[in-house]
């Protein structure tokens, strides 16, 4: 259950303010043995102020106070500010926020679970600039971020007789990370040389490393957290309607657990989609995923889909 409203404070200032309410219910049994059952509330309120205190310049500023049932409450902040010295051509922007984040029920009370996780708290900043020319034809950004969170949760490989928090999880369980910290570069890049031809490119360098002092696994990259990542958009529509398009993920190498001793191949895929419209209401489409049918992991030894193609009528009411 959630609630938002907003209105005007003054010409300059907008506001907006919300109440949200979660509850969560979760049942599980395995091998037979008894069900292990559990139920969570969350209830959060939150404000944000939008302020224009001149022509091309807004900052933002928010509060969010979450209470949970079993880890009590949290109360973060938030704030922005974009500012533009030529009229929107080019964009000046930065950002500060804070999170919390509860355990799952999954993550307390499953066959992995740890019934001992605390919640995540997080706070992080980024800045970065916008360029775009050749009246909306190219579009150019640049962003850096940086990130530090305390008991992020995370999961880890227990051995076959694994004591303490492994004890009867052979196949793992989660934990706690005490201090960790993710920085990195964004960019991106958008082109539209003709009317009917867009071409968008995005990448990412992240520094995902656990920063948990006195710790076996202090300055090792965070699992599955790939250091480099691009996406690669190609959009065309043509004169009778038809709109085809691409788009090529590559991903880089990972490592699957927190000791940084099993590694993830990189990996890249490709999808094409295309779709005509028939009348003003129904439309064909279709689309294939992983079209070079790439063999890939995300997480050790689990699978994931191969070549696969789709299609369908849409129809618009």
């Amino acid at each position: 259950m959630d609630y938002q409203g907003s209105f005007d404070v003054t010409d300059a200032v907008f506001a907006t303010f919300g109440v949200e309410r979660e509850v969560s219910r979760f049942t599980t049994a395995s091998f037979g043995g008894p069900a292990t059952t559990g139920r969570a509330r969350l209830f959060g309120v939150y404000g944000q102020l939008a302020v224009t205190p001149i022509e091309n310049l807004t900052l933002t500023g928010g509060v969010r106070h979450d209470d949970h049932n079993v880890f009590g409450g949290a109360t973060v902040f938030s704030g922005s500010g974009v500012w533009s010295p030529n009229g929107g051509n080019t964009l000046l922007r930065a950002s500060y926020s804070e999170g919390f984040k509860a355990p799952t029920l999954y993550q307390l009370q499953s066959e992995y679970g740890n019934a001992l996780l605390t919640p995540e708290r997080s706070h992080g900043w980024d800045a970065g600039i916008t360029q775009r020319g050749l009246d909306g034809a190219v579009e150019a950004s640049a962003t850096w971020f940086d990130r530090t969170s305390k008991d992020l949760i995370a999961f880890i490989s227990c051995p076959a007789n694994g004591t303490g928090i492994c004890a009867g999880r052979p196949f793992g369980t989660y934990d706690n990370i005490q201090r960790a910290e993710a920085k990195g570069l964004e960019f991106a890049l958008k082109l539209k040389p003709v009317e009917a031809f867009t071409v968008a490119a995005a990448y990412t360098y992240l520094d995902a490393q656990n920063r948990s002092a006195g710790t076996a696994n202090f300055g090792r990259k965070l699992q599955r957290r790939p250091a480099d990542s691009l996406t690669v958009n190609a959009d065309y529509r043509w004169a009778f309607g038809l709109s085809t398009g691409a788009t090529v993920t590559m991903v880089g190498d990972s490592f699957d657990n927190a000791s940084n001793t099993r590694r993830l191949d990189g990996y890249v895929l490709t999808d094409l989609r295309a779709a005509l419209p028939i009348t003003e209401r129904v439309e064909v489409y279709g689309r294939v995923e992983n079209l070079f049918d790439e063999r890939y992991q995300t997480i050790f030894q689990y699978g994931t889909p191969g070549r696969a193609a789709y299609g369908g009528v849409r129809v618009r009411y």
